[in-house]
């Protein structure tokens, strides 16, 4: 994943998180269940497809799970790719801009949004 940084962007962040601006993290369980969306969509398992974006909906959206999930941004950047990929494009937008409520800048949301509100 390639990402443009400006100066800008740059000097918003501590020495350690500049050292981790030109990645993307996600934790390991939304990951999961983002790649079986993508993996049913692909074998044509609409069932078991729509059965992984709502085990992810359901872990991105309750506070419970929250608690322990670190980058809560990308997940719902992953999440809000599969609204996007499904047409809906409103759940889309939502869950760019909450990502964006975490990390303004260095957001893969900011592409996303652009694309979304294309359509």
């Amino acid at each position: 994943m390639n990402r443009g940084m400006t100066e800008e962007e740059f000097a918003q962040r501590d020495y350690l998180d500049k050292q981790w601006m030109d990645c993307a993290e996600v934790a390991a369980l939304p990951f999961l269940h983002y790649l079986q969306f993508l993996s049913y969509g692909g074998l044509g398992e609409r069932d078991k497809q729509l059965h992984a974006l709502g085990i992810l909906e359901y872990y991105v959206r309750d506070p419970r799970d929250r608690i322990n999930m670190y980058h809560i941004e990308t997940a719902l950047n992953l999440l809000g790719h599969c609204y996007e990929m499904e047409g809906d494009y409103e759940g889309a937008l939502d869950c760019n801009e909450e990502s964006l409520s975490y990390y303004n800048t260095n957001n893969a949301a900011n592409c996303h949004l652009q694309r979304v509100l294309s359509y």
